[in-house]
Formats: C-alpha cells, structure tokens, sequence
C-alpha cells in the first residue's frame, strides 16, 4: 500500500448508482444539481476515466465483487427473476474479505446476483445467492431491478436479512420509497457498528436510476422525470453523508460514489458515443469519486481505472487477506493512484458489450462472451473483426484527443492496432475455453439444491 494511506484502515461507503451516465452530475458537467454527490468530488479524487465492470448491471457488479471479469465468474448476462443461476460459491466477494479483516459488513440496495426465491414454493429456494452466503451481515433491498418484478402482479420483494419484509414493492409508494429505505438501514447498520466499535462495509447500490422513475414528495419532483430522480439520489446520498459528519466519522471513512454502467434510454454521457449495453465510453466511462480527508489528497486522476480494481483495491487499505491463488485477479490496487502518486503504464483493460449502438432490450449472448474492446493507456481498439465480420474492421482510438470515439485511427497506429488485437485475441481464447465451467459454477451448490 502507498505510505500516504498506511496505518489506518478506513470505514468505507461503497455508493453505487444505477445507470447513472458519465454526464449525469453537475461536477461533470450536467445541468441538474447534484450538490451533496458533487461535495465527495470536491474534497476528493475525482477520476475522469472509470470504466465500470460491464456496460450492463449483473455482470458489472460481478465484476466489482470478484476482482474477475464476469465471463471468468460466468455472468457475463442481465440476470431475471426465478432464473437459477447466481454468483458461484467459489467467488471470493470483498465483502467476504472485509469480514475476514473484521468488519462489520452489509448491502443496502440492488443485488442482482441471484434471486433468492424466498417468496414462492420454499422447495424452489435458493438461499445459496442471498448476499449473507457472499460475505455480507445485513442485507435490505430488493434481489434484481426495480423493473424485473415477476408474476401476473410483476412482484417486486424487499428483503431485510434473509427474509421477506415486504412481498411487493413494485407500486408508485412503494417505488417511491425505495431509496429512503436503503439509505434509513444503512444508517441504523453505521449506527450499529459504531456501537459495537467494528470498521463498518457499507455497500449501497441504489436501484436508482434506473427506470421506472418514482421520487416521493420530498424531493419537490413529479414522478417520471429524470432530473427529479437524480436530485432524489443525491438528496438520499447527502442523508448519508450527514450521519458520518453526525457521528464524527468523516475523517475516518473512505467514500467512493459510482455508477454500475451508462445511460440507458435517459440521461447523459457527456458526449461520448454510446449507452447502456455498449462497449463505446459511453456505455462503460463513470463517474467514479473518492473522499478520504487528509489521506486522498484534492484533484482529478485520468488513470484508467474499471470496477476489477475495487477489490483489490479495498482488501489493501483494509489490510484484509487476499483472494485464494487458484484463481486469476483482473483488477489491481489503485492505492498508490487514490494516494496521488504515478501509476503504471502499459495495463490492457478488456471490455466486453453490444456492438449495435444505442438501447436495446435484448443482448445476444454470445456477445457478451466475447471480447469487444482493448484498451491500454489512451488507445483502445474495437474489436469486431474475428467475433462480428458483419460489423467491419478493427478501429482504434487514441481517447487522449478523441473521447468521444469518432476517428479511427489504425491506419496511422497498425503496430499499436496488431499489438491489442493480438491481446484481445489471446484473452478471449482464454474466456472461451473457460466458458462452461464458468456457467456450471453458477448453478452447482455444495450442499445440492
């Protein structure tokens, strides 16, 4: 670990957004105020080239538990309520190492690693992909998105713990009220573990802002507008931000706010090409803020950095175990980069999505098993070539002068264009031979069942 961030360990308030667009809050660049998320950025590192784990919501927090691409965890697809697959117990979350390491753990918000199934037959349960068989002490919030519900009721459960607490929240009220329950648990849990004098993972992945849009009162919004369900996030992110000023825990706590992917049918990326689904900047580039005073020093980073980083990441400044050795690690600590300090160069990071542009309801599988995209330092290449022949050539883009991804620039860089194609090549020869293992491993149980 970087010596600037030795010798404590952190609280850490791990705030996950859904479908929040690299151009949705004001401190990077839109319209709509976001003052309370806007605050981490200012007193922090604000990171201007996060990607996160996948440019849809399952495989991207797969990704940020494991440290694995999801094709290695075998999740590379959108998960549905009933389905019978969920993240494997051979998966070593970071919530599991931050218990390991002592801390109190716990999930306020979207799962979406497995449905339970608690809520019908209990021969058809499978508490094997509830969040306490991952690493986490508490658990509120709801098993898949707030869109999935299931049934002719399209029935949306809220969990507390291993239970249902409420069978159906998929009403306006109860839509409505979602992001204030998870913020209200992960207070009492905050509450609850300074009591008892524990370093606290605080976990909060909002089902906002993901359609549909409902805000309560509060917020001074009617239902169904965008901007209304940002200010709401924001406004339920500054309650939790005001209990850590409340309880004397600012300078103590490590807080990153992000979002799982980009924009889906609403909001911005800030000019990028691409949304939600696709493998472009657009459909992958977060906002990615972190605030630890006097340990994260003010400014912004254009490391490249993506949602693989977060566990090792965060088993490093916990001083937590690290992960068995019987299983590659994507990611890497960023430590020394959240500590100011120079980060290496030469990392290819690898993306996978949908090649036909703009928002869709349906991902073909296949393709979210293979390699789209390469990326290291500025270049990145699209890689369609060998997967999608129909789609064209390989196009390279240097993100330095061109983040929107317009110029293709290989016939200048074919050095640079062969040298990452090769790698894409290499590592999704790798994803494929490993594939149905992968898959099995979501459906096997130890115990059966």
């Amino acid at each position: 670990m970087s010596g600037a961030l030795s010798g404590s360990r952190p609280n850490i308030v791990l705030i996950v957004l859904d479908d929040l667009g690299y151009g949705d809050l004001s401190r990077y660049g839109s319209p709509v105020g976001t003052p309370r998320m806007d605050a981490v950025g200012r007193a922090g590192m604000t990171f201007r080239q996060a990607c996160s784990g996948a440019p849809i919501c399952t495989p991207s927090r797969a990704a940020l538990m494991t440290g694995r691409y999801a094709q290695r965890v075998g999740l590379p697809q959108v998960l549905w309520p009933e389905e019978d697959r969920g993240l494997p117990e051979f998966e070593h979350t970071v919530a599991e190492a931050m218990r390991a390491a002592g801390y109190a753990t716990g999930i306020f918000g979207k799962w979406h690693l497995g449905d339970p199934r608690l809520t019908g037959n209990p021969w058809d349960a499978r508490p094997r992909f509830l969040p306490s068989a991952h690493g986490f002490d508490h658990f509120c919030g709801i098993p898949y998105s707030n869109d999935q519900g299931w049934g002719d009721r399209q029935r949306l459960p809220l969990y507390r713990g291993d239970a249902v607490a409420v069978d159906d929240v998929n009403t306006e009220q109860g839509q409505e009220r979602l992001a204030g329950e998870y913020t209200d648990a992960a207070i009492a849990f905050i509450r609850r573990s300074v009591a008892r004098q524990r370093p606290f993972f605080a976990y909060v992945p909002h089902s906002s802002v993901h359609q549909p849009f409902h805000v309560p009162e509060e917020t001074g919004g009617a239902d169904g507008r965008y901007p209304d369900v940002i200010r709401e996030a924001d406004r339920q992110v500054g309650r939790l931000l005001d209990e850590l000023r409340a309880l004397e825990l600012v300078e103590s706590t490590l807080v990153i706010i992000t979002s799982d992917n980009g924009p889906w049918f609403e909001g911005s990326t800030g000019g990028l090409r691409g949304r939600k689904t696709d493998p472009f900047e657009g459909g992958l580039r977060v906002p990615f803020m972190v605030r630890w005073p006097g340990r994260v020093p003010v400014g912004e980073n254009r490391y490249p950095i993506s949602f693989v980083d977060l566990l090792p990441t965060l088993i490093d400044l916990a001083g937590a175990p690290a992960p068995p050795s019987d299983r590659p690690i994507d990611g890497i600590s960023i430590a020394p980069a959240l500590a100011g300090e120079p980060m290496p160069r030469g990392r290819t990071l690898y993306y996978f999505g949908d090649l036909e542009e703009g928002p869709t309801g349906e991902v073909d599988p296949d393709w979210m098993w293979n390699v789209s995209a390469a990326r290291q330092d500025r270049w990145k290449l699209l890689w369609p070539a060998t997967v999608w022949p129909d789609l064209g050539r390989e196009m390279l883009f240097d993100l330095d002068t061109d983040p929107a991804e317009s110029t293709d620039v290989a016939a200048a860089h074919p050095l640079i264009r062969d040298s990452l194609a090769q790698r894409a090549r290499i590592f999704n020869d790798e994803i494929l031979r490993n594939r149905a293992a992968a898959i099995e491993r979501t459906r096997r149980h130890r115990g059966g069942g």
